[in-house]
């Protein structure tokens, strides 16, 4: 399983540049849907686009399980933008996006987190609530992550607008294994190799 998570994708993503170039990328955007400020999604699909990579872009909270499944597969890398961590992680298990998921990290194929699409990998995403808030309709009885990693991401840490919220969460949540990561640092999980780089707490 290899993971790549961040705050900001296209401050980072040279990072591991060479497992994007030219490759089929399935660019889900629908943590961002319902946000009023998007710019992080235009900035990181302008980042692998000048890299070489082919794009399919896809909302998974409007399509068909069948669609889903099919771009899933078909793609090299699979992303997910930032924006609301409770709406993403909702319509993942809504739609059993979740498990289609698993099924291609099963493979070796690389997952690419930003921000909400970090957050959505840890154990639990409660910690998080006071930067996220609830959608109305949110439909799950807990708030369960993917748990693809033991610890809990904590993006855009002291950085602008977050920089008292996110200290605020470390705080709050010291009993937790946090790991704060500013827009300028990302995480490196392998699986395979044992290995978690960036990430020090």
């Amino acid at each position: 399983m290899k993971l790549f998570l961040c705050s900001h994708f296209s401050s980072v993503g040279n990072l591991i540049k060479e497992d994007i170039e030219n490759k089929k990328i399935a660019f889900i955007t629908t943590a961002s849907i319902h946000e009023g400020y998007t710019g992080y999604v235009g900035s990181a699909r302008k980042l692998f686009k000048k890299m070489g990579a082919v794009l399919k872009e896809i909302d998974i909270s409007t399509e068909e399980y069948t669609t889903i499944k099919s771009l899933f597969k078909d793609a090299d890398v699979i992303y997910f933008t930032g924006g609301n961590s409770f709406f993403l992680i909702d319509q993942l298990r809504k739609t059993g996006a979740d498990k289609l998921l698993m099924e291609e990290l099963e493979k070796g194929k690389l997952m690419i987190g930003e921000s909400a699409g970090a957050i959505v990998c840890s154990p639990t995403i409660s910690y998080i609530e006071q930067m996220d808030k609830k959608p109305e309709d949110y439909s799950q009885k807990d708030d369960i992550g993917l748990n693809l990693i033991d610890f809990y991401i904590l993006p855009h840490y002291l950085t602008a607008p977050f920089k008292k919220i996110t200290a605020r969460i470390f705080d709050d949540y010291s009993d937790l294994k946090i790991c704060p990561i500013n827009n300028k640092q990302g995480v490196i999980i392998d699986k395979q190799l044992s290995k978690v780089v960036g990430c020090d707490s």
